[in-house]
């Protein structure tokens, strides 16, 4: 990518990645949009779960009955190995995927700390979460295509992201701030007119969006910022 490392090189990255991939990711987005929408339809999943959510659409409430809970277990397995396949995707368009190897197993490991870490820094004060999140953002391109281990991908994007925390986090706010308006303008709609199929299915194309811009997004900065991967890239040029 021949962008620059800044605000508008990061938001103007993610564009370039995903404009250039549209069908697997439009793929993602129906995929994983219709398996929520019925999840909605069905009752396994709370509407505001879609609505408000940042994440895949899918928790598992205690009060659920089994087949919801099971439901919903199965889509974000689902939904995570979507979101593998996607960055590999990504990653392969702009030649960055040494090979087809999966390591699914490990983005699961890299998934489930990197939430537990953001939730303990949100927990504690909301300022070490948000910082986590952005010095991590570049963790899933080290895992996918650097083939690092779980937790020298953290210290790897650590080390990436240092110096340039701000405009990744402007960028990454700039898209936090479209979904959410487009979220609440369906949140509208729907207390407006009711759920129904129309709304439900608009509301999950709505949060698979919004996930599939935010995997772009990581991938973007990272090949932005990995300036040691380039002579993988140039293997495949």
């Amino acid at each position: 990518m021949t962008r620059s490392k800044d605000f508008s090189g990061f938001l103007g990255g993610t564009f370039d990645l995903l404009g250039s991939n549209v069908v697997p990711v439009a793929v993602f987005i129906v995929a994983l949009g219709a398996l929520n929408a019925a999840g909605l339809l069905l009752g396994y999943i709370d509407p505001a779960d879609t609505l408000a959510s940042v994440g895949f659409g899918f928790t598992v409430n205690p009060q659920d009955g089994i087949v919801a809970g099971l439901f919903q277990i199965v889509a974000g397995v689902l939904a995570v190995i979507a979101s593998y396949l996607l960055l590999a995707r990504l990653l392969e368009s702009q030649g960055r995927l040494p090979t087809r190897e999966t390591r699914i197993w490990a983005y699961v490991g890299l998934s489930i700390l990197t939430i537990l870490g953001m939730m303990v820094g949100l927990v504690l004060l909301i300022v070490p979460g948000i910082i986590l999140l952005v010095r991590w953002t570049t963790t899933s391109g080290y895992l996918i295509e650097r083939r690092l281990g779980v937790i020298d991908c953290f210290k790897a994007s650590w080390n990436a992201t240092r110096g340039y925390s701000w405009p990744i986090f402007f960028a990454a706010l700039v898209l936090f701030i479209v979904l959410a308006v487009i979220g609440a303008v369906l949140g509208g709609i729907t207390a407006a007119i009711g759920f129904n199929l129309v709304t439900a299915l608009f509301s999950s194309m709505a949060e698979t969006t919004g996930n599939a811009i935010y995997l772009a997004f990581g991938i973007s900065t990272y090949l932005l910022l990995d300036d040691n991967a380039r002579e993988v890239s140039d293997v495949f040029a």
